[in-house]
């Protein structure tokens, strides 16, 4: 009689044994196209003010009444804005789309996502110091050789203003690839699973 509850008792064991995939798939596909459509809209709000700054930097830069240093500050950096956007939109190109993937292809976009905030930031950030050192030597250039006070007085104007601006784009930043490596982890975990 003892010898059907043991059979019994060792199939429960070896079926509580076997190994549960413990990903939600559909909860992954939610939080998927959410990323996908945020990506979407960001891209596209980027590019739009990309465009809207681009007309706005080249139009200071060319007024009939423009100062030198905007001439060549603005001008600059109209002409430096264009292929910035498209080198961020081209990083971005194979990860418009997450419909109709299956799993591992949909956890690999997702992580190529991760990886490419986490490049995003990294190069916008490098740039802009680029840029700030890059006024801050025009600053100190005018000031040895002697340039107009103007124009140097504008050089120091724009150097603060953007002085203060980028420790708040950089913890924008911070906090943006902090949350960008902590779901990399946890995507990285899931392909684990999978495996």
């Amino acid at each position: 009689m003892n010898e059907p509850i043991r059979e019994w008792d060792a199939m429960g064991s070896d079926w509580r044994g076997q190994a549960v995939p413990t990903i939600d798939v559909e909860a992954l596909r939610v939080e998927a196209t959410q990323q996908g459509r945020r990506l979407r809209l960001m891209l596209v709000l980027e590019t739009l003010l990309a465009i809207a700054s681009v007309i706005v930097l080249g139009w200071i830069a060319l007024r009939a009444n423009a100062k030198p240093v905007e001439t060549w500050v603005f001008g600059g950096f109209a002409l430096v804005m264009v292929p910035y956007q498209a080198y961020n939109v081209w990083i971005r190109r194979r990860e418009w789309s997450e419909a109709g993937l299956e799993v591992d292809a949909l956890l690999d976009v997702e992580i190529r996502r991760c990886t490419t905030t986490l490049h995003y930031w990294r190069f916008g950030m490098w740039s802009v110091m680029v840029m700030w050192l890059v006024m801050h030597g025009a600053m100190w250039l005018g000031i040895v050789l002697d340039w107009p006070q103007e124009l140097v007085t504008d050089l120091m104007n724009l150097h603060v203003g953007a002085g203060l601006t980028i420790p708040f784009v950089g913890l924008w930043g911070v906090y943006r690839s902090r949350l960008a490596r902590a779901r990399g982890r946890r995507l990285a975990a899931m392909v684990e699973q999978l495996r």
